[in-house]
């Protein structure tokens, strides 16, 4: 047990703290494979994917959808900042100050729901090791969490705000960044194992993250939970660990 990830297969359970592969529900020694197969095991397409998280969030649909109200008040008062700024900047008529702000307002978003996503992914991880998800032990970050939703958050809004579909090709590319960093504690070095996952398994990772982007947006967010416990799925399947069946 420690207060800190101490390396990769760690997990993070409900008081905080972080406890070794081996103590893991579900774990199985390397090697040992129960009659009926792997502990957890499936596919890694797309479907596979989806269908994995769909009963992952509906045996925890409650959590998810306060986790989502969350996230969708967040997102409220940040537009409503912007907006009232935007006025004041159309107002005096200085169109410097208005587009400096409108800008840095718009990365700030980005990088607020860059960590938020990390507080999800952190909850995807509870379910995915089958434990009940703890929205509170979920926002217990850490500075590597809080850095790497930031620079993801950063970087994804960056390009979005230039054309959405750059935005698109950043999400594809370091979507697994909030799942890596909630799963192993990482900082900015999560931007490239999530490069490395999506570039690995491009057909699939690639096909999945543009359908978890789709089904997030045109759910208002609340499929955003849905497409977290995805790409944690996958994350796992990738790297060879179990899932909680």
């Amino acid at each position: 047990m420690s207060d800190f990830s101490q390396g990769e297969g760690w997990w993070q359970a409900s008081d905080g703290k972080w406890y070794p592969p081996e103590q893991a529900p579900g774990y199985q020694p390397s090697g040992f494979e129960p009659a009926g197969g792997p502990v957890g095991a499936g596919g890694t397409g797309v479907g596979d994917a989806l269908s994995y998280a769909w009963r992952k969030f509906t045996q925890n649909i409650g959590e998810w959808i306060l986790l989502w109200l969350i996230y969708l008040a967040v997102a409220i008062a940040l537009f409503v900042v912007a907006a009232i700024v935007v006025t004041g900047g159309a107002a005096t008529d200085v169109g410097f100050r208005f587009n400096f702000l409108g800008i840095g307002l718009g990365l700030l978003g980005g990088i607020v729901q860059g960590v938020l996503l990390v507080v999800v992914a952190k909850a995807a991880v509870m379910a995915t090791n089958g434990q009940k998800v703890d929205i509170g032990a979920a926002f217990k970050l850490t500075s590597n969490n809080i850095v790497a939703g930031a620079v993801f958050g950063l970087i994804y809004g960056l390009a979005n705000s230039f054309c959405f579909l750059i935005g698109i090709g950043v999400w594809m590319l370091l979507g697994f960044v909030p799942v890596i960093s909630a799963l192993d504690d990482k900082g900015a070095d999560a931007l490239g194992e999530s490069t490395s996952l999506s570039t690995g398994h491009f057909g699939e990772a690639g096909v999945f993250m543009l359908v978890g982007w789709l089904i997030t947006g045109c759910t208002c967010g609340i499929g955003g939970p849905i497409a977290m416990l995805g790409g944690t799925y996958l994350t796992k399947r990738y790297r060879g660990e179990a899932v909680a069946p």
